[in-house]
């Protein structure tokens, strides 16, 4: 009796070499993209933030709360919102405290300089940084342990100062990275190739000589 072959389920066609060569080429386009405007994505979602953040009290005065909680609520996720240290359009609360406005703002800021110098913007060296971030630290801290309370523009002026100093040194920092070629390495030739050059080279003084 013939064994009648089983049918099974169609086995995978691998890639041809066309859509191979087009996954290449749409694989290199998205690369190059990331690598040209990788800022300009940053700088946007940072400003995006700040442009929720204020959008939300205009969105309430105007009776749009069904677009206007949800977006408050979604930016909890980064600010505590605490309301006594937030600031108010039309009596309504912005969706970032007045810290966190200041840092975010700030980071659209800086992000924005250093596309219109077209990343040209010298970055700062890391201990500046850290001095940058210590008026923050220290008036987020005293105000955590109850030593004393924060006034706004406190948190205005530190939060710029945070906010500027991350973006000044974190985004000339990547574009360093990015635009540096690592030194090619010379391979150490083989003992056997030493020995057929030098071989050579003692046939040529040989010749030379006579």
């Amino acid at each position: 009796m013939a064994i009648q072959p089983v049918p099974g389920k169609k086995s995978l066609q691998l890639l041809t070499p066309e859509r191979k060569q087009a996954l290449e080429q749409f694989l290199t386009r998205i690369t190059n993209f990331l690598l040209e405007y990788w800022a300009h994505i940053i700088t946007t979602v940072i400003g995006s933030v700040v442009a929720i953040a204020v959008a939300i009290p205009f969105l309430s005065y105007f009776g749009l709360d069904a677009i206007a909680k949800p977006l408050f609520f979604a930016l909890h996720f980064a600010c505590a919102q605490i309301p006594a240290h937030s600031f108010y359009i039309l009596g309504h609360q912005l969706g970032l405290c007045a810290r966190n406005l200041s840092i975010y703002a700030s980071m659209f800021a800086t992000g924005l300089l250093f596309i219109l110098t077209k990343k040209r913007l010298p970055g700062i060296p890391w201990w500046m940084w850290g001095i940058l971030s210590l008026p923050m630290a220290w008036d987020g801290f005293t105000q955590m342990f109850g030593l004393r309370e924060s006034t706004w523009d406190l948190r205005v002026i530190t939060g710029t100062l945070f906010g500027a100093g991350c973006m000044w040194f974190v985004l000339p920092y990547i574009q360093k990275i990015l635009t540096e070629v690592p030194p090619t390495q010379q391979q150490p030739m083989h003992p056997a190739a030493n020995d057929a050059d030098m071989t050579v080279q003692h046939t040529g003084q040989l010749v030379a000589g006579n």
